[in-house]
């Protein structure tokens, strides 16, 4: 596992050095929309003119984790924040369940068209890249795979077939991993051809992905300042967990949820999940994601990306003792 000792200071100050150039990538997002759509240009302003989350150094990162030079890899940057926009936007218009969505702003037919032309934009970012043919075919064809990946884990997930552990880990490792493993993977790319640290790198950002969504599925039950999953009727990794470990209230919990109102039963079925240690469960799952991402690392020898691969993976769990104390 990538031996990295990290204080809070530190970690902040390895991702700040690929901070820097997010600029460079919202620059490169903005020249490349199309002049022909004005309303285009006015939904990725969000993008363009305000400052980037941290997920845009991943692929920088883990250029330069490989012996890279992470300027190569700013298209795939923003192809990547370009990914994360559209299906952020997709997602919306098929759960409709957040109010500030792009959906609820300028209705269903045009969210879907707006969320297909963002995902289109992914390509024309790659295409326009001053890379090699090869290169960029390799990139440009994983992301095809990627996608069919998402949409694939995207309809598992509609169909409400996730009904046991095994079930969820296929779905979420199509929705979210896959995406994230395509972003570490294509960013190493940009920095070397050596294929088992691209993998090491596609790896990372795979068990990245998974923890990151486990925290979301934990954040929608007990940490949301709006509604709940199970004030949506939805059925996450805590409920399907419950629904299948062996515990004295099982079938009452079964029956809840099986009874097509669970946001009826939003409370009684918390109690449940808190009676039988949910909360430990889920976070326990994320860290174990934790360890195997760090453990993806252990083939790559330049110390400055890497130790930014860690900090990205180590600040995301820095409060995870509160949120276990939290009645």
């Amino acid at each position: 596992m990538a031996n990295v000792s990290l204080t809070q200071d530190n970690k902040l100050l390895y991702l700040k050095q690929f901070q820097v150039l997010l600029p460079d990538v919202r620059s490169y997002i903005r020249q490349h929309i199309p002049p022909y759509w004005p309303e285009l240009q006015l939904l990725l302003t969000a993008t363009t003119d305000e400052p980037l989350g941290s997920l845009a150094t991943l692929p920088l990162a883990c250029c330069v984790a490989v012996g890279g030079n992470p300027k190569q890899a700013i298209p795939v940057a923003a192809a990547w924040e370009m990914l994360c926009l559209a299906m952020r936007i997709l997602d919306d218009v098929q759960d409709q369940d957040r109010p500030e969505g792009l959906w609820a702003k300028v209705g269903l037919p045009r969210a879907l068209n707006f969320g297909t032309a963002v995902y289109t934009m992914c390509y024309e970012l790659l295409a326009k890249a001053d890379w090699s043919s090869e290169l960029y075919c390799i990139i440009s064809r994983k992301l095809i795979q990627t996608g069919l990946q998402l949409s694939s884990g995207q309809d598992k997930d509609l169909r409400g077939e996730t009904r046991s552990v095994e079930d969820y880990w296929q779905t979420i490792e199509g929705k979210n991993a896959s995406a994230f493993a395509w972003a570490c993977a294509a960013g190493a790319l940009c920095g070397t051809n050596d294929t088992s640290l691209v993998e090491a790198c596609s790896g990372y950002g795979y068990h990245l992905g998974l923890a990151l969504q486990l925290f979301d599925d934990f954040e929608g039950t007990w940490e949301t300042s709006g509604l709940t999953d199970l004030a949506q009727g939805k059925i996450t990794l805590p409920v399907i967990y419950g629904c299948n470990v062996a515990h004295e209230q099982r079938e009452k919990l079964q029956f809840l949820v099986n009874s097509g109102q669970i946001a009826a039963y939003e409370f009684q079925i918390l109690n449940i999940l808190d009676s039988i240690n949910t909360r430990d469960f889920i976070i326990w799952a994320a860290l174990k994601e934790r360890e195997q991402a760090l453990a993806s690392l252990d083939p790559l020898l330049q110390q400055e990306g890497v130790t930014a691969l860690v900090a990205y993976v180590t600040a995301i769990f820095t409060h995870v003792e509160d949120l276990l104390l939290k009645p």
